[in-house]
């Protein structure tokens, strides 16, 4: 799975942590909307969408499953925010050298 394009909506908002939000497209195929882009302690991350149901647990309703694809969309999210517009994949996409079979689940046959 490649990121083909990532949009930035800045935030001019003087929130002191939230800068701006992020979808994310994947093999021009699959699109993550609302992307929160984080202004950290020590840097800056991306924090996926959470249920807006679920108060409690906060957990996020889509997620990377391993951190070395996390940290691949974390960093094209932030160059394009940097940059201070959409940008189109020109670099190599990311490639897990593990397989693409995650707890036990086979998704090409189901």
């Amino acid at each position: 799975m490649t990121v083909t394009n990532v949009r930035i909506k800045r935030l001019n908002l003087e929130l002191p942590r939230l800068k701006g939000y992020a979808t994310i497209v994947f093999d021009h195929e699959l699109a993550i909307n609302r992307v929160k882009i984080i202004q950290a302690e020590n840097r800056m991350c991306v924090e996926f969408p959470k249920d807006p149901d679920d108060k409690k647990a906060q957990l996020e309703t889509i997620a990377p499953l391993n951190p070395s694809f996390r940290k691949y969309i974390e960093s094209i999210v932030l160059k394009a925010y940097r940059i201070g517009g959409d940008y189109f994949l020109k670099e190599e996409p990311y490639e897990d050298k593990k397989s693409d079979l995650h707890y036990g689940y086979d998704y090409a046959t189901h």
